[in-house]
């Protein structure tokens, strides 16, 4: 009998990824400038280009939303057996945003610590800590320790 070996998308979970079906209040965007941008990536408003714009980064460590992965969305890697499940969004492209709840982010380079708050990049990745040129967010919280992918929690906060 032959042995079935299942090692496509059975990670936890992908950068921008749901965590659960709990509460979240979501909406949608639109990406501006000229760069693809990821899921799980911080966004911040930029309406001065486009009602409902979006593009990377922070204002003053308010992190307006962070971009949601969609299932429509083909992967890149697909179907290749190490599937990684990337993908981005292109410029002048709808962009998922959840503004409230939890899902999955990877962090690079500083470990984020449990209960604190993330910092973030102008280009809207994650560390977890303020160092360097990251800065602290006001409003997304790590739910897990460690690099990589983990669990965060953002809120909306009044600017």
């Amino acid at each position: 009998m032959p042995i079935q070996d299942f090692n496509i998308y059975t990670a936890k979970g992908y950068a921008g990824e749901l965590v659960d079906s709990g509460p979240r209040t979501v909406q949608t965007g639109i990406l501006t400038g000229n760069s693809p941008l990821g899921f799980g990536v911080a966004v911040t408003r930029d309406s001065a280009v486009v009602e409902r714009g979006v593009a990377p980064g922070s204002v003053g460590g308010n992190v307006f939303a962070i971009t949601q992965r969609e299932y429509n969305h083909e992967a890149s890697t697909r179907p290749a057996k190490e599937g990684t499940g990337a993908w981005k969004y292109q410029p002048a492209e709808s962009v998922s945003l959840i503004r409230q709840g939890y899902l999955y982010i990877e962090v690079v380079d500083i470990a984020a610590v449990s209960g604190q708050v993330l910092a973030v990049n102008a280009d809207g990745t994650w560390e977890g800590t303020d160092a360097g040129s990251a800065t602290a967010t006001t409003n997304v919280t790590a739910e897990e320790s460690g690099l990589g992918l983990i669990k965060v929690r953002i809120d909306i906060k009044a600017v």
